[in-house]
């Protein structure tokens, strides 16, 4: 039986991102951001908590917040997601600078290197789930559908991660085995001449950087080129939902408070494109519309 205010699709395909769509990201990094900084203390010779590198860390936050267009998160050379939207995200540039200010890891590829392997892969295991509210209930609701998890996490953690929100009650659980992880929606390749290279967004100074390959052939086995029957709902416009809008696909942005503006407005005005802003609101019919 359907629950109330769950996504159901009447027909076709419905993918959906989890971490920060299915969890509370801000909560559920909070141990991440914490331990990143105490080792960013670490390596820049201060203690743990040191005032300086904390000011540091609030003022690169404030800038983030306050104008997310103009600051981007770069992965192989290219801006493929706004910085501000996810502790994990934001933890780069605040790392960048603390490492400016201090005069550490100037090489640009040990410094990368640095970042988002050692320290990215350490912290993210000191991180527990944080769902967010309804989440079990949306997966109950969605039980007997083809519905999937594509996401850049990898596929183990994530299928844990839906054992834990199942906590033995069976609503959940079945969705595990339909995990795809390490989806690569980072990865920019521009040899892939399926789709323009360039989707622009108006309030976005930058445009949004499409030929993501992998991301591509992870949604076209699910799908099987059925665009049209394909729905995707994710937190990040850029990660998650530009590629398939621009395939033809239905997109739902699950906006939070650190969602850029410029990206509620253009999924809010496209005719593809919906937002939500609690999973509640993912009304019965929603991976059917419009």
């Amino acid at each position: 039986m359907i629950q109330p205010g769950c996504v159901r699709p009447r027909t076709g395909i419905l993918v959906l991102d989890f971490d920060g769509t299915m969890t509370d990201a801000e909560a559920e990094g909070a141990p991440f951001r914490d331990g990143y900084l105490d080792d960013l203390c670490a390596l820049v010779g201060r203690r743990p908590g040191d005032p300086e590198v904390t000011v540091i860390a609030e003022e690169v936050e404030a800038e983030l917040a306050a104008s997310p267009g103009e600051h981007g998160f770069t992965w192989n050379g290219k801006v493929v997601a706004p910085a501000s939207v996810d502790p994990y995200l934001r933890m780069v540039p605040i790392a960048s600078r603390i490492f400016d200010c201090f005069g550490a890891f100037l090489d640009a590829d040990d410094r990368g290197r640095l970042l988002r392997s050692v320290l990215y892969k350490y912290n993210y295991e000191k991180t527990q789930p944080v769902f967010r509210p309804g989440a079990r209930a949306l997966l109950a609701g969605l039980r007997g559908t083809e519905t999937f998890v594509v996401t850049n996490s990898g596929t183990a953690h994530v299928a844990r991660k839906i054992t834990a929100l199942d906590g033995g009650s069976g609503e959940a659980a079945w969705l595990a085995s339909r995990v795809h992880g390490d989806a690569g929606k980072f990865v920019v390749d521009n040899t892939f001449i399926a789709v323009p290279a360039e989707l622009p967004v108006p309030g976005l100074a930058r445009p949004v950087l499409v030929r993501r390959r992998s991301y591509h052939d992870v949604l076209h086995k699910l799908c099987g080129g059925r665009w049209d029957q394909l729905t995707v709902v994710g937190d990040i416009f850029e990660l998650d939902l530009a590629l398939p809008l621009v395939l033809g696909a239905k997109v739902v942005l699950v906006a939070n408070g650190y969602t850029p503006p410029y990206e509620v407005a253009f999924v809010a005005g496209h005719a593809r494109g919906r937002v939500v802003r609690d999973l509640a609101d993912l009304g019965a019919n929603a991976a059917a519309r419009p």
